[in-house]
């Protein structure tokens, strides 16, 4: 790369970044001035509400002895003084109906003398209130005839109620605490923040040139497309770090401001925000680390846009995907560790939380910022190659989607584009999430005929009616008998490597395993043959037409041949809705697009994906049988076992395809 040339591109770029008032402003304005105030009139309309907001309820009684209902009413009035209380004695069907007109926020009617019961609307926000405060006073009502019984009956109070004492003592210092609530507040915010920032000059670099016509006349320069995309990623990134740092300064000053309020209000003057100076350093680093993710992400996405306006459409689905993986990484029970320390997006999350709770694990930290640098770099790549790609450049991006077209105005015989594509799996998607996950709820293993009868229906439809060449795209082609031989020893191979991949991601992930089991465990009491045809056949014609049919087909017509492999298996992987089962599906839709393409027939990729399945059924089924085997029998191999695994699998994949042949045949 020429350094020079390199420079003045930087140059260029930068200027026209920031020659964009819309990206100063997002910049600048929104981090520096919306953030402050948004917090201070949040912290002092909750002040302001807190004091001088005094409710009133009303309670009934319904035939309530009158020296109960007056102990009640004094203990509800002593633990509530600062609640204004109306007490009324009504029959059964007043107290109900003044209930449901909110006349009446709760009323105790009683069964005998002593059971009494409480009836709220739960509906209803003032009804719950006092249904709570209606217990708490039953439950100091209840000690206290307890005590008059046990007074009665001559016996030690302490004795009888209080056998043992227990108390409890929060060892977490006063900033340990607060770390924690800000921890789990600032990521979501930072995050937005600098998507915010980033979106805006990502388009006009991308989207933006290609509308003014400027883009066509940059590639014809004499500058490579490696010099031209760091230009722009460096531009953008450049104004995403700033935005980055910006927010972080701005969001740490207004919840300084905030804090320092409640504590006082609480009575923790002694509260001490220099310790979260390291944590405030450290999420600096991070969040510039994080930003040039952010920056390359958003680049690639805008990339496929035509124009600025359907760019600026594709920042409302980016935006809401970083976040809600960000509130993801929020959950109490995920915590930062060797597996979520290299999921994009939410070891950010994790990171932060655990930065303010002043948990510091810097083996954790250096994998989060390396990951991050390393999916940065592969997004650069990844955009490199797509400007060496003119059909992505200049095509139709996702724009393209022929289905909103009248089929008298499609041109038989073409293959689909990136926009069909993306509506094909969203369609899918959505009828799997709605339609699929309510049939398996209903009908149980019927429903996954359902779930599996889209994967076969949707692309074939969709395909007719863009009146695609079916033969072409779905490569329906008559193999070769030594295809289907090398298919069954490449799948021996799979098998293999399959097994060794789970076993060394299992201790990783133990819970995605054991959920992966538990999800197919109620089906194993149907009838094998109806579980072969539900979870091995179906799918195995099914899961290929769209996926290593009409996906691949249309992606290899469209980029190169081995990008197309990769993304067609990403999302094989993704599809199937499990963290450890995306590694080992992964890598069996990788094989079997490669055999596909090497064949020529979906057939083939039909043949290894109904053996797969076929085989995981009969070994779930009969358990004891296959565990007889010494090899199914294993619960821990050696180090020589796992090599001797790996080895015989590579070589039996590698046999499988010498058999298949080395090309499509023509």
């Amino acid at each position: 790369m020429n350094t020079s040339r390199a420079r003045a591109l930087f140059k260029r770029e930068i200027t026209d970044v920031l020659r964009d008032k819309k990206t100063l402003v997002m910049m600048v304005v929104i981090p520096m001035i919306l953030y402050p105030i948004l917090i201070v009139i949040m912290t002092l309309m909750i002040s302001t509400l807190t004091d001088t907001t005094r409710k009133e309820y009303c309670i009934a009684f319904v035939d309530i002895p009158e020296m109960d209902v007056s102990r009640i009413k004094q203990i509800i009035v002593d633990e509530n003084p600062d609640t204004s209380f109306v007490f009324k004695n009504l029959d059964a069907f007043t107290a109900a109906y003044e209930l449901n007109e909110q006349r009446v926020h709760s009323f105790v009617t009683t069964e005998t003398d002593n059971v009494f019961i409480v009836n709220y609307l739960s509906a209803r926000n003032d009804s719950v209130n006092v249904q709570f405060m209606l217990m708490r006073a039953m439950e100091f009502y209840l000690k206290e005839k307890q005590l008059e019984k046990i007074a009665e009956l001559g016996l030690d109070k302490n004795e009888i109620l209080r056998p043992i004492s227990f108390s409890r003592e929060d060892l977490s210092t006063v900033e340990e605490s607060v770390g924690s609530i800000i921890g789990g507040l600032i990521p979501a915010l930072m995050i937005l923040s600098i998507l915010m920032g980033v979106i805006f000059p990502a388009i006009d670099v991308t989207a933006g040139e290609k509308e003014r016509g400027t883009l066509e006349t940059l590639i014809t320069l004499p500058i490579t497309n490696f010099e031209m995309i760091v230009s722009k990623f460096l531009a953008v990134a450049l104004v995403a770090c700033v935005s980055a740092l910006l927010n972080v300064l701005s969001i740490g000053v207004a919840i300084g401001f905030m804090g320092s309020m409640i504590l006082s209000e609480l009575g923790m003057q002694d509260f001490n925000l220099v310790t979260f100076v390291p944590a405030i350093l450290v999420t600096i680093v991070v969040m510039l680390f994080f930003s040039l993710f952010v920056t390359a992400v958003c680049l690639f996405v805008c990339l496929f846009a035509k124009s600025f306006k359907e760019a600026n459409n594709y920042s409302g689905p980016i935006m809401m995907v970083f976040v809600l993986i960000a509130y993801m990484g929020m959950l109490p029970d995920l915590e930062l560790s060797l597996t979520t320390a290299g999921i994009p997006i939410i070891n950010i999350t994790l990171m932060i939380k655990q930065l303010f709770s002043t948990d510091y694990n810097y083996t954790l930290f250096g994998i989060v910022l390396i990951s991050n640098v390393v999916y940065s770099f592969l997004m650069m790549w990844l955009l490199a190659k797509v400007y060496k790609s003119e059909v992505i450049l200049f095509g139709e991006g996702f724009s393209g989607v022929k289905i909103f077209s009248k089929r008298c105005e499609i041109k038989a015989g073409e293959i689909p584009g990136f926009g069909d594509v993306i509506m094909l799996l969203s369609i899918v998607f959505l009828l799997q999430f709605y339609v699929g996950s309510l049939a398996q709820v209903k009908l149980g293993f019927g429903g996954l005929v359902v779930t599996q009868a889209i994967f076969l229906i949707i692309p074939l439809l969709y395909s007719w009616y863009l009146k695609n060449d079916r033969q072409k795209l779905f490569a329906v082609k008559i193999p070769k008998f030594r295809h289907l031989l090398g298919a069954l020893i490449a799948w021996a191979g799979i098998f293999l490597i399959g097994i060794l991949l789970a076993y060394l991601l299992a201790p990783l992930m133990p819970d995605s395993l054991h959920a992966v089991y538990k999800s197919f465990a109620p089906f194993m009491n149907e009838n094998i043959i109806f579980l072969w045809l539900v979870i091995a056949l179906m799918p195995a014609v099914g899961e290929e037409l769209m996926f290593r049919g009409f996906i691949f087909g249309t992606l290899k017509d469209k980029m190169n041949l081995w990008y197309a492999m990769i993304i067609t298996s990403v999302i094989f992987g993704i599809f199937h809705m499990s963290l450890i089962k995306f590694f080992t599906t992964f890598m069996l839709g990788f094989i079997i697009v490669l055999a596909v393409q090497a064949s020529g027939s979906i057939f083939i990729g039909m043949l290894i994906h109904l053996v797969n399945n076929s085989f995981a059924i009969f070994v779930m089924k009969y358990p004891d049988e296959f565990g007889k085997i010494p090899f199914f029998s294993n619960e821990v191999f050696s180090a020589a076992e796992l090599a001797a695994i790996a080895v015989v699998g590579i070589l039996l994949l590698g046999a499988g395809f010498i058999v298949i042949g080395k090309g499509e045949e023509k």
